[in-house]
């Protein structure tokens, strides 16, 4: 009864083996499949994860290639704004001495002149009226004689007012006219902190489009980086397709050496309960 108990638990132990063989066999190969199947997808999606950031860093490549063109436009601006500003301020100083001091001088010797002009223009007007008002209709002989000088001058205005009114629209303008200065050389002065200031932004757009000018070697480094990282990933997506039957081919082998290891145990446990192993052991004897 012993003996062929035993038999019965080698029996079972070498059929469990073999069984225990198969299921590993299938279990390891989807276990396998799964695994490279997880990692497969993980590997597609870093990859496409890996194309959107290229595709990124050439937009931002184009596109900082943009910004350095409209720094270097906005560069060249300024600078030729600058010196369009420095080169307007001796007109404005021109101006300053043509409207603050020649002008005025000249208005004033103007309007010393109108008295003697408002004189002058007295006389012309009484003269012109005169002559206007000279007239000859006389009847001499029996013949009617009618002359004039065929001067017409019937202002509204007499001359002499017309020359004082001028006169008084002038009071004050040589004043005005030297406060000018004040506002011009306040004007300037602003145009010379602007024209400054200018050419300030004018340095500081060179500075930040040097500074842009740097970022296109190291995004281009970064692509490389990607690109190769990019490969690399594929690369090791078909290693990985390719050595996936190799494993499984292992497992296979691995389940099989199991199943020949239990070959043994089953033959000893066959014989066992057979009993015949006790009868070759008595025929021995």
């Amino acid at each position: 009864m012993v003996r062929r108990f035993l038999g019965i638990v080698m029996l079972l132990i070498g059929v469990g083996g073999i069984v225990l063989a198969i299921w590993g066999a299938r279990l390891g190969h989807r276990l396998v499949d799964r695994i490279a199947a997880n990692f497969d997808q993980t590997l597609e999606l870093t990859s496409q994860s890996l194309d959107t950031v290229s595709e990124t860093l050439a937009l931002a490549k184009s596109s900082i290639a943009d910004v350095n063109t409209v720094m270097e436009t906005a560069e060249t601006t300024a600078d030729d704004l600058a010196q369009t500003v420095t080169d307007t301020r001796p007109l404005l100083g021109q101006i300053s001495s043509v409207a603050s001091d020649q002008v005025p001088d000249s208005l004033e010797t103007i309007q010393q002149a109108f008295p003697s002009l408002e004189q002058v223009a007295g006389v012309i007007d009484s003269t012109l009226t005169t002559l206007n008002n000279f007239r000859i209709d006389e009847e001499i002989l029996g013949l009617e004689l009618q002359y004039d000088l065929g001067i017409d001058y019937e202002p509204e205005v007499p001359f002499d007012q017309s020359v004082r009114e001028l006169g008084e629209g002038l009071e004050g303008l040589p004043e005005s006219l030297r406060t000018l200065e004040i506002y011009i050389n306040v004007a300037n002065n602003n145009l010379q902190t602007v024209s400054r200031d200018i050419r300030t932004l004018a340095d500081d757009l060179g500075t930040v489009n040097g500074r842009i000018t740097e970022l296109d070697p190291i995004l281009d480094e970064y692509l490389r980086l990607i690109t190769t990282t990019n490969d690399r990933t594929r690369q090791m997506r078909a290693q990985i397709n390719s050595e996936v039957q190799t494993i499984k081919n292992g497992i296979t082998l691995a389940m099989i050496w199991l199943a020949i290891t239990q070959v043994a145990p089953l033959y000893l446990g066959w014989e066992l309960v057979t009993n015949r192993r006790g009868s070759d052991s008595n025929a021995l004897s």
